[in-house]
């Protein structure tokens, strides 16, 4: 499976950065960012030609930052013309989980198990060491 990091900036670029300081490096898996001065169609068709320059029936799983940005929504217009999965609101932690797992699990797979994990990614530190204190 081929991962599609899209981000505003340079957010899925450090992203995978991050993530390969604590996993090592990554095959299969690029990082796009969407900057003030590009327009959407030409992120949209830079995507495109990253899918076309890939190997035949390879599953896609794009990853953004932001629901309902731009780079969200580009996503979403490719969506009418291929087969892909796509998972908005990424952070590292599911990153991470999505790099480990994506060998094991199918497309379809892999997004329900990331839904499962989302709520994990995150935690109020502040509750948490009440808890734990």
């Amino acid at each position: 499976m081929k991962i599609i990091v899209v981000s505003h900036g340079s957010f899925a670029k450090g992203l995978l950065e991050s993530a390969q300081m604590i996993i090592g490096k990554q095959e299969n898996v690029v990082a796009f960012g969407l900057y003030p001065t590009d327009s959407t169609h030409t992120l949209r068709n830079l995507l495109e030609e990253e899918m076309k320059n890939s190997e035949d029936k390879e599953e896609f799983l794009f990853l953004t930052d932001l629901f309902h940005g731009s780079p969200f929504n580009v996503v979403v217009s490719l969506m009418k013309d291929y087969p892909i999965y796509h998972i908005t609101g990424i952070n590292l932690p599911l990153f991470i989980e999505i790099m480990n797992k994506r060998t094991l699990l199918k497309g379809e797979e892999l997004c329900a198990e990331i839904m499962k994990s989302a709520k994990d990614s995150i935690s109020d530190v502040k509750n948490y060491l009440k808890e734990v204190m």
